[in-house]
């Protein structure tokens, strides 16, 4: 089952994004689970984020999930961002403890999901379908 809190943090992604869809959400677990293992609180304005991915949509739909759920945005020069061919990485920063988190996704979980988009499955039942698989099958993770 997934939690509440998890939920409301979804519906606040989409009303920041503009709709709801499955790499949306894939930022929104790369922000939540950042925060959950450098114990970052909500209030915390220390963290920074690089993110390095494909510059294009529906990949750049992460951005917003990272930023609805960190308040690391570009405006406030906390979020900065690197294209990549492939690859979907963050690296999380809280300035005032000096741990790092590298998050990378799945490659093959984002392969799949590019595969179900094209063959027309609903964003509702991808999207479900991220917010309920454990973070440890959606990213590699190091801690510095």
């Amino acid at each position: 089952m997934l939690e509440e809190k998890l939920k409301l943090t979804i519906k606040e992604a989409e009303k920041l994004h503009g709709h709801l869809g499955p790499f949306l959400v894939l930022g929104v677990r790369m922000g939540e689970t950042a925060k959950k293992i450098l114990k970052i609180s909500h209030e915390n304005t220390s963290l920074q984020v690089t993110a390095k991915l494909p510059l294009r949509t529906p990949f750049s739909c992460v951005l917003d999930g990272i930023q609805a759920t960190t308040q690391c945005t570009i405006g406030n020069q906390k979020l900065k961002i690197e294209n990549s061919s492939k690859e979907i990485s963050a690296k999380f920063q809280c300035t005032k403890t000096g741990k790092i988190l590298m998050m990378t996704a799945n490659q093959k979980i984002t392969e799949a999901l590019m595969k179900r988009l094209s063959e027309g499955v609903s964003n509702e039942e991808l999207v479900w379908k991220i917010a309920r698989t454990p973070e440890n099958q959606l990213f590699t993770m190091k801690k510095q």
